[in-house]
């Protein structure tokens, strides 16, 4: 036998002849067992192979060592809604809370320890505008990788605006694209 078919049948993808003298662990010698009026009429207890679909109340109410309380549904007549004795009558409404709108903090970096600044703006919640356009090469990959990290950890987003200009936006912060035009060109 080839080294393939020993590795496939290891792993179970070989000719189901080499498993007829496996027992299955999962089967049940049970039979399945169905107690009438727990369910509504033509509702059909299911189990798949090997599987003991045993219905009706569990013993002394508990279920694998838990207390187990039926809920009753109320009908359509009622409007639908569920009879639970521990239910908050109160209702409590959800609003969504508007984006705030701020405007960007424009920084033209000279070293790297002008990142802080950026970090801090951006940690506070403000826009950043990045000019990264004066900068030399090692020093704007080092920016934007550092602006790109603070973005992802923070769950914000960085927008490039122009070229080698980027838009650093917290999460819940909205710049529309006119201020920050007007901001790029001061």
């Amino acid at each position: 036998m080839s080294m393939l078919k020993k590795a496939m049948i290891y792993l179970g993808l070989g000719p189901d002849e080499h498993y007829e003298s496996y027992e299955d662990p999962i089967r049940s010698s049970q039979p399945s067992v169905a107690v009438p009026g727990r369910y509504p009429a033509g509702a059909e207890a299911v189990a798949g192979p090997g599987v003991s679909v045993a219905s009706g109340p569990a013993p002394d109410g508990a279920v694998m060592g838990r207390t187990v309380r039926p809920i009753n549904l109320a009908s359509a007549e009622d409007g639908g809604q569920m009879d639970d004795p521990d239910a908050d009558s109160s209702v409590r409404v959800v609003h969504s809370m508007p984006s705030k709108a701020m405007k960007p903090h424009a920084v033209s970096p000279d070293a790297f320890n002008d990142a802080q600044e950026i970090g801090d703006r951006f940690k506070s919640g403000q826009p950043v505008i990045v000019n990264l356009q004066a900068v030399d090469r090692d020093l704007r990959r080092r920016l934007v990788d550092f602006s790109s990290g603070l973005c992802y950890a923070m769950g914000g987003k960085m927008d490039r605006v122009a070229d080698q200009v980027y838009l650093l936006t917290p999460a819940d912060v909205e710049v529309s694209r006119g201020t920050a035009r007007r901001k790029r060109s001061q």
